[in-house]
């Protein structure tokens, strides 16, 4: 089965896509699209297509952003939402874009630019070697702190938060650019993070450079964050989640061999959860990160249950 497992959810994605073309407050006929019907491949291409190509690329982003931070930060219980990387970016955009309204149709790669400021802001202040329970809730009232800043500026300003219901293509081609970006960083320290699984104290008597392999992590992270957040708004806990979901489908997998499963299921609920989004009560269209906090909310409790477990034994 494990040799399987990637076509397998790679197949599930694929069939999710299908779906969520077809299926929506206007339902689209299979028959019509293989006839070339012009309504129903104006609706597929102007409308439903951006949304799911960021759907699909942003759970994957989410995922395999969480897994790094991970990684370079020892921690299995972070992700960008829950140190508040995520909501601080969204903020920080808004602040922009309401002083520099000309700025909005670069809106992407603005949030870019501002999850790369606040990654390294947040590197730069945050207290090292803290118990992981305790960085977690240093990191939560930090993200709720930016989201309250956010809800009042959105109502007081008369800002939209962002949505997945009004991507475009222009915004997919820079998701698309800040991706590639982001993976070119990587590419630089790729072989430096198998020794992440090694105590801090032994990666250094290697001669391996530890900071420098975090500081790029972080920069793609960074840029990652602040790109998809200014498309799909906030997403709590599921950063931290699909790596676990990972671990437990390949215990015995390392870090490093999971980023593809990892992408590959963030992909797979963030495009599922949009689809139901969209459809349980159409035509009005309920919040996508919504329905991903009714799954991710427990499951993330249960791994603070499990967390707190292991940290007392």
């Amino acid at each position: 089965m494990q040799k399987y497992y990637r076509f397998i959810l790679a197949g599930l994605v694929l069939i999710s896509v299908v779906i969520a073309l077809l299926v929506g407050s206007t339902t689209i006929s299979l028959a019509a699209v293989l006839h070339g019907q012009p309504d129903a491949w104006q609706l597929i291409i102007n409308y439903r297509l951006p949304r799911i190509l960021v759907a699909v690329i942003s759970g994957a982003l989410i995922g395999v952003s969480g897994l790094l931070m991970q990684v370079v930060l020892r921690n299995h219980l972070v992700d960008t939402s829950i140190l508040g990387i995520m909501n601080g970016s969204q903020f920080l955009l808004m602040a922009i874009l309401v002083i520099i309204p000309s700025m909005l149709n670069f809106n992407v790669v603005i949030g870019g630019i501002t999850g790369i400021l606040l990654t390294i802001a947040w590197f730069l202040v945050s207290p090292k070697n803290q118990a992981p329970l305790r960085l977690v809730l240093l990191g939560i009232a930090t993200a709720m702190t930016f989201q309250a800043l956010t809800n009042i500026a959105s109502e007081g300003l008369g800002v939209p938060l962002p949505t997945l219901s009004t991507v475009d293509w222009s915004q997919v081609m820079q998701l698309i650019i800040m991706t590639i970006l982001g993976c070119l960083l990587l590419i630089m320290i790729w072989p430096n993070l198998r020794y992440f699984a090694l105590p801090t104290r032994q990666v250094k008597l290697l001669g391996i450079a530890e900071q420098k392999t975090t500081w790029f992590v972080l920069l793609a992270v960074g840029l990652w964050t602040g790109a998809l957040t200014s498309l799909i708004g906030i997403v709590f806990f599921l950063g931290a989640i699909l790596p676990e979901i990972s671990r437990f489908m390949s215990p015995n997998k390392k870090s490093q061999h999971l980023i593809w499963p990892t992408a590959l299921w963030g992909s797979l609920l963030l495009l599922n959860a949009d689809t139901i989004a969209r459809t349980i009560l159409a035509p009005k269209e309920l919040p996508t990160s919504a329905i991903l906090l009714v799954i991710s909310g427990p499951l993330f409790a249960l791994m603070l249950i499990k967390g707190g477990y292991h940290a007392r034994h």
